[in-house]
């Protein structure tokens, strides 16, 4: 499964970046996060994370490590240790455009049993589609927000 998405924000990256790396900040746009809690600090390439999503009726707990980290640019992660997924790998991206930032997100994920996995993450990026948009206005709405 892939699922690629963008928002533009009417905010500067640095903003928008804290709504990523910032469990409670996180938590708030994206809404399928239960739990977000940083293992190690979160200083880098290699730091840890942990989360606990709930997708589709079910609940998924996934250790993460960073593979990319680029403040406030780029944060990219890849699943070390699941209970369901055989691989996950995600990549935030903040591009600094006229009036704000566009945030991209990519997904690609991998689901166990064969074929019949790969019928399973047609219908998953189906439904991730669907959070997707709900999540990018979300975060388009909290970034924007004056405090």
């Amino acid at each position: 499964m892939y699922v690629t998405m963008s928002v533009d924000i009417e905010a500067p990256p640095e903003r928008v970046w804290e709504f990523l790396v910032e469990p409670a900040k996180a938590k708030a746009w994206f809404h399928a996060l239960e739990v977000y809690e940083w293992r190690s600090e979160p200083s880098g390439v290699g730091s840890t994370f942990h989360w606990l999503e709930r997708s589709g009726g079910r609940e998924y707990s996934i250790d993460f490590k960073t593979t990319e980290w680029d403040p406030p640019h780029v944060f990219g992660f890849t699943m070390v240790e699941g209970d369901f997924f055989k691989s996950y790998d995600e990549r935030w991206e903040i591009e600094a455009v006229d009036g704000g930032s566009r945030f991209t997100f990519n997904d690609r994920i991998e689901f166990p049993y064969g074929p019949l996995g790969a019928v399973i993450g047609w219908f998953a990026a189906r439904q991730a589609q669907q959070t997707g948009k709900q999540a990018l206005a979300e975060l388009k709405r909290l970034a924007e927000a004056r405090d």
